[in-house]
């Protein structure tokens, strides 16, 4: 008996490039499943990031799903995480569209579940309404006694671990004593980095990276191999994502802006941002130094990469608001896109672009 275990997919995530990032790496898993021809394949939860999924990322969903269950013929069960399950009685799951699909097991309504695939029995609560109805429906959880394998599958925060020693108040908090009712596997969704939680129960992680805190964090799914030995039946298998880079903050100090603006390109250039994620902090930079940086650099540094956030904090003394934030997705963002609307030569977009996001940084930096 084998199974593999993804979940936290995020479908509809992010925009422009990183969006088609996560169905690239949604679609990857899928391919990689499919190759392993497990005998069943568990999705933790949030298949997708928001309750009411565009028609792309549901069509996106079906036809994948469609390849997993009719084309391959692989038994699939899917539960409803915090993001994708409704968050009142009366609104539907996106989900439940994909009930009468060929092999594919919807568990969304914000009860308990068991259902029998073979010789295997899946008991499953997905994310519930409220955490008076999820403490109601996790005490029904009861292994099947007369299937040969029991695996259980719940969406939330495991209390005790250590990665959710500051998590919110708000999320649904599962505790380990669910997990030693005598499953040979629990699948858990919520938690985006994989984890060894128990011998017996895994996150699996998200597919793509969601956040830059995953930076370092490998993505992918897990294959359990029931009938292999015990020191090694879980594998991780991983799956290429777009690379997230934090680099070290650099201290303004007594640094002119050329010497700052200097440091910038060196540090970014290094990583050859063309297809990463770069984050990068200067701080104890003071207000006139800020001033005078040369804005129309940074814009055309943005440009060489995929992504770039370049954060300015200023000297305390010299700050009401200590963040200049020179993200993509402000000002700058919003008039590139619009240049891209117009009618005009590559060449006159790209010095439209230089000096006026040139302009806007220097006028932001004005009003401050």
């Amino acid at each position: 008996m084998r199974i593999c275990h993804f979940a936290d997919n995020h479908l509809g995530a992010g925009n422009d490039r990183r969006a088609e990032d996560i169905l690239d790496a949604f679609e990857v898993a899928i391919d990689r499943i499919i190759a392993l021809k497990p005998d069943l394949v568990i999705n933790a939860g949030d298949l997708f990031h928001m309750v009411r999924p565009t028609n792309k990322i549901i069509a996106f969903a079906s036809d994948q799903l469609h390849r997993l269950g009719r084309e391959a013929g692989l038994p699939t069960v899917i539960i409803t995480g915090n993001h994708d399950a409704p968050k009142q009685p009366q609104v539907g799951a996106a989900l439940s569209i994909f009930r009468k699909f060929e092999n594919i097991h919807i568990i969304c309504d914000s009860k308990y579940e068991q259902i029998r695939i073979g010789d295997c029995a899946i008991s499953a609560v997905p994310h519930c309404l409220t955490t008076e109805i999820l403490k109601v429906e996790l005490e029904k959880i009861k292994p099947d006694e007369s299937a040969r394998y029991n695996i259980l599958i719940l969406h939330g925060v495991v209390g005790g671990i250590e990665a959710f020693k500051m998590a919110q108040l708000s999320e649904q908090e599962i505790s380990e004593k669910y997990f030693r009712l005598g499953f040979d596997y629990v699948a858990l969704g919520h938690y985006h980095n994989y984890t060894e939680v128990e011998s017996n129960c895994f996150y699996s992680g998200s597919t793509e990276r969601l956040s830059q805190s995953e930076a370092e964090a490998a993505k992918g799914f897990i294959e359990a191999d029931f009938d292999a030995p015990k020191d090694n039946w879980i594998k991780f298998h991983e799956i290429p994502t777009r690379k997230m880079i934090d680099l070290p903050i650099l201290k303004a100090e007594s640094n002119s802006a050329e010497d700052i603006m200097a440091q910038i390109e060196k540090a970014v250039t290094e990583q050859k941002p063309e297809d990463k994620i770069v984050r990068i902090k200067v701080t104890d930079i003071p207000e006139e130094v800020y001033r005078a940086l040369p804005f129309d650099r940074i814009a055309q540094l943005k440009e060489q990469a995929f992504s770039l956030d370049i954060k300015f904090e200023k000297l305390e003394k010299d700050a009401n608001d200590m963040y200049a934030d020179l993200n993509l997705g402000r000002l700058d963002d919003a008039f590139g896109k619009f240049l891209e609307t117009k009618k005009i030569k590559k060449s006159d977009r790209d010095q439209l672009l230089k000096q006026g996001v040139g302009y806007l940084h220097r006028a932001e930096s004005e009003e401050e």
